[in-house]
């Protein structure tokens, strides 16, 4: 059917829709809608709830859908695809540490929750802390930001927080050492029973080896 046969059919239905007195500007713009609607394949549509499947365009409307809390359009595509996955969860649990951890959990990054009776502080608080350590992702202030807000958003309203970010580095230590030997003589007037020699070894970051001697006149 051309677009034209297709308005033509659904023309009828557009009139049962529309109150009497209607326009037929209205009737028309109804009209050429419900052609449009019914050339969409409604397993499209299905695809468009779903956060995996969804077109990427689409993406910010599914969000408001499903009633993200915390959102940016700079994110990648990965990113808001897992916010938008864990919002009905985080809503089902909201105002418990349970919707915290799937808060979190969407910007994958390694947290772990202490509460006040862990670690002393102060009662009724809790402490995000987020870990970076060698193979997690880069720090990053503006995602640590977002990470932060969606903890409010999704905590328990009475209950006060902290945040701590632990960056753990990974590198090579290297210790470097030389050797040194020094020599010295010293000649005296006075005669000294026996002769002295003394040498001395030290061991450390610098090896050193000192040996002194020391010559001393006897009387005629």
């Amino acid at each position: 059917m051309t677009p034209s046969e297709v308005i033509e059919a659904v023309a009828p239905v557009a009139e049962a829709i529309l109150p009497a007195a209607s326009s037929r500007i209205e009737r028309a713009l109804l009209a050429a809608e419900l052609a449009r609607l019914a050339t969409v394949n409604p397993q499209i549509i299905a695809t468009i709830w779903n956060p995996k499947t969804c077109p990427v365009e689409l993406l910010p409307w599914l969000a408001q859908g499903v009633s993200v809390d915390i959102w940016s359009d700079s994110w990648d595509e990965s990113r808001k695809r897992q916010v938008i996955a864990a919002s009905p969860m985080v809503h089902r649990l909201k105002g418990t540490l349970g919707a915290v951890r799937r808060a979190l959990a969407a910007f994958e990054l390694e947290t772990e929750i202490v509460e006040w009776w862990q670690d002393g502080s102060r009662r009724g608080t809790f402490r995000v802390e987020i870990v970076y350590r060698h193979g997690s992702p880069v720090f990053d202030i503006e995602t640590q930001g977002y990470a932060i807000e969606a903890v409010d958003a999704a905590k328990p309203k009475s209950r006060v927080f902290a945040t701590r970010a632990a960056l753990e580095a990974r590198g090579r230590l290297s210790i470097a050492a030389y050797g040194r030997t020094a020599l010295s003589a010293t000649a005296h007037p006075y005669a000294f029973d026996p002769p002295v020699l003394r040498a001395s070894a030290f061991v450390g970051a610098t090896a050193a080896t000192l040996i002194s001697a020391t010559a001393h006149s006897r009387p005629s």
